[in-house]
């Protein structure tokens, strides 16, 4: 059942390789307390000035800025709003915090930025301004050309001191684009940069999974003129076969631990869903049988569980079920149409879409049925919901601005921003989990 062939395109290394030092603690590192709250319901006023020293600053600071935005978690002031002088420095008794109090800045990052031949380096400096305090400095360095790595790393470290979480800037998305008139497989970064095409086989592509260690993606294509279910192994730098029985092999879901692949198969005529080992393609269980399809499953963070899509009850329902497919209950009561199911790292959410008032929309609901909250709402349709690795956004493919990009949603949808840029096209989004820097 399993065929193996090479990527239509050489993979890079994922990701760029680099490391830091701790900074000596010039005073003794103080607790400051900043309410914070969820992304999006407390913006925290930020400065950061550009940059001292040389290389390519200007990149650097529109890399930090944009991700620090992105997260909802800050408001970026202008840092043109300070008294400060250009001489001033980044280190602690380099500067005056009253030149920074009248910008109305709780936080302000320091950096500076030195590039030699072989190598970039920052310093990241972070302060309270009310209490003119040091919070914490951290260096990093990377390859000649690793700004944008850089700039991540620098806005990870700054999120990380002053919220206490970790972003979500070494993550990608794997999605289904259409930009050569082909539906194929790509990936981009997590801020919607360094796009790169996975598959390349002129045919239809679709709903793209990673596995829990970043280095597989689950797809559905037609390249052999079946919808079959492939897998593309990004550290060998081959695509396999996993699935190709007659009629459908959609929806490929990796388990947490890697072992088994959930997917819809219509072996009988009808939809159901199954499990199968995720290298030689061998049945392993058959989880559903019931009249109506069956689809769309999706695993619980600890494999002990899988959510789906059924019509048993009629229309499209959210149901989980355990992952020996015994005890089926129905999760979704409201709405008509309710599909794409994504169970939140957490385990306590279950994202899903559902139609109403003619367009689809990113909901979530607790596993047992209550809590249900709607994330979007008249911003056109709003498809394919995914969790970032910590469960505090969902990313999505929306069309609310003409064509389709990847957009995230804090867990609450108060903070909501745009990833991809250009044209249309981005569809199927799948967050993977972190990676290594």
């Amino acid at each position: 059942m399993s065929s193996v062939r090479p990527l239509a395109v050489l993979l890079a290394p994922l990701l760029v390789a680099g490391c830091f030092e701790a900074l000596a603690q010039e005073t003794p590192r103080t607790n400051v307390l900043i309410e914070i709250g969820r992304p999006g319901e407390r913006a925290v006023p930020i400065a950061i000035p550009m940059p001292k020293g040389s290389g390519p600053a200007d990149e650097f600071w529109t890399v930090v800025r944009r991700d620090l935005e992105l997260s909802g978690w800050f408001r970026v002031l202008d840092a043109n709003a300070s008294l400060e002088p250009t001489t001033a420095g980044i280190r602690l008794g380099e500067f005056d915090f009253a030149d920074w109090r009248p910008t109305g800045a709780t936080i302000l990052a320091k950096t500076s930025l030195a590039a030699t031949d072989d190598k970039l380096r920052t310093e990241v400096w972070i302060y309270g301004v009310d209490g003119g305090e040091k919070l914490d400095a951290k260096a990093f360095s990377a390859g000649p050309t690793g700004v944008r790595s850089l700039g991540h790393r620098a806005a990870d470290f700054i999120i990380q001191t002053v919220t206490k979480e970790r972003s979500f800037f070494d993550t990608k998305f794997a999605f289904v684009g259409n930009f050569t008139g082909n539906k194929e497989i790509y990936m981009v970064d997590a801020d919607g940069y360094g796009r790169r095409q996975v598959t390349k086989n002129g045919s239809i592509n679709l709903k793209p999974k990673w596995n829990a260690t970043g280095n597989a993606i689950a797809y559905t294509s037609y390249a052999a003129g079946n919808p079959d279910l492939y897998v593309a192994d990004l550290g060998k730098g081959q695509i396999r076969r996993v699935s190709s029985r007659s009629g459908i092999n959609t929806g490929g879901a990796f388990s947490p631990l890697g072992d088994l692949l959930a997917l819809t198969l219509t072996v009988g005529g009808d939809s159901e869903i199954y499990t199968i080992d995720p290298y030689a393609g061998k049945e392993v269980a058959r989880l559903t049988s019931s009249p109506g399809i069956d689809v769309s499953p999706a695993w619980s963070p600890d494999g002990s569980k899988l959510a789906f899509v059924s019509e048993r009850s009629g229309g499209p329902q959210i149901y989980q079920m355990n992952a020996d497919g015994s005890g089926a209950k129905r999760v979704t009561f409201s709405g008509s149409q309710n599909t794409d199911p994504a169970w939140s790292p957490t385990g306590d959410r279950i994202a899903f879409v559902g139609r109403e008032g003619g367009h689809f929309d990113i909901f979530t609901v607790r596993p047992d049925g209550s809590g249900m909250d709607r994330l979007t709402q008249g911003q056109g349709d709003n498809e394919d919901p995914s969790w970032s690795p910590d469960g505090q956004y969902v990313g999505y493919s929306s069309t609310r601005e003409g064509g389709a990009h990847i957009w995230i949603s804090s867990v609450d949808g108060r903070h909501q921003a745009k990833i991809t840029s250009g044209g249309g096209g981005y569809t199927n989004p799948s967050w993977s989990n972190h990676l290594s820097w």
